[in-house]
């Protein structure tokens, strides 16, 4: 199968509608906070497969971590396509460098890897971080390009936007910067050399910062008239297709923005959401119960990807 026939594997209706599920340490500890002395490890993988088996079958594809993929044979015959992670824990990162680690189980020469209609790789990236550093993850980001374009499947490329103390900018200057930011990631990583197929990205806006968005209205600087401006300024010459990551956004704002990027007139390809679909459950199962958390997975959880694939389809 060629790179082309996995990309339309991503798709449903014409439209990438992908589930995430956390990998690594993180969501692992915040389970285990939450449940306390009466954690098993057996829960976090519970957890995972229950969101993974009930909403990705509703979702265009999934994006496993290697971990995740092979806890559980049931995730082999998922009727969806699948996403791998192609990268080491994604928060153990060294603080100083943010450079990603390649996967220390996985290889490109893995046979697991056919079970995958795409890889996903992300890189934590300033655009004002020293040259020397950007030009290593520049070189990092295209070796995991020559890797897809060898086993001939598509690239899915995160960069994802950090605040680098080490820069002249202060917090609040790199906040009232992103839309630069975004504009400039976006321009970098379509460019050839990457050989990027789709590029996973933030919105242009801080969703603390959206007057009638779910927040604490302090700081609202954009109305959506400036959010509809700001996505035509960084995406309407598009060439890449790209996707929304959630960022792990209230839900409401995760749906407003996309409803936003599609009156806006911009392009996108879809989404890539987790947390913001499937977050709200967490304290549901560590507090409530299996059943409660099963209900509100088959329910609410249903509903929320519905709501963000209607989103994609509308006219």
């Amino acid at each position: 199968m060629n790179k082309q026939s996995h990309f339309n594997q991503l798709l449903q209706n014409g439209k990438f509608a992908a589930l995430a599920i956390d990998q690594g340490t993180s969501l692992k500890n915040i389970i285990k906070e939450s449940k306390g002395k009466t954690f098993k490890t057996s829960d976090y993988f519970y957890f995972k497969k229950q969101i993974v088996l009930n909403l990705g079958i509703e979702a265009s594809s999934v994006l496993f971590d290697y971990e995740t993929y092979m806890s559980d044979p049931s995730f082999r015959t998922i009727n969806t396509s699948k996403i791998i992670a192609y990268e080491d824990d994604a928060y153990n990162i060294d603080n100083n460098s943010r450079i990603t680690l390649l996967p220390k189980k996985l290889h490109k020469n893995d046979e697991i890897i056919k079970d995958f209609s795409a890889i996903k790789f992300f890189m934590y990236f300033n655009p004002d971080s020293d040259p020397k550093l950007n030009s290593q993850k520049f070189e990092v980001i295209k070796h995991v390009g020559q890797i897809c374009k060898d086993l001939d499947i598509p690239y899915l490329f995160e960069p994802l936007l950090y605040f680098d103390e080490r820069t002249n900018i202060d917090y609040q200057s790199f906040l009232l910067k992103k839309a630069i930011y975004i504009k400039y990631l976006y321009k970098e990583f379509s460019k050839s050399q990457y050989q990027i197929d789709i590029i996973k990205i933030e919105f242009p806006f801080n969703e603390d910062q959206v007057n009638g968005f779910e927040n604490d209205g302090i700081s609202s600087i954009y109305s959506f008239e400036n959010c509809y401006e700001i996505m035509k300024e960084c995406f309407e010459n598009s060439t890449t297709p790209f996707v929304f990551l959630s960022a792990g956004m209230k839900f409401n704002n995760f749906l407003h923005s996309l409803e936003l990027a599609k009156s806006s007139k911009i392009n996108l390809l879809g989404f890539l959401c987790g947390r913001s679909i499937w977050q709200d459950s967490i304290n549901i199962f560590c507090k409530s119960g299996q059943d409660d958390f099963m209900h509100w997975v088959t329910s609410e959880g249903k509903i929320r990807i519905e709501k963000l694939k209607n989103v994609l389809t509308s006219d």
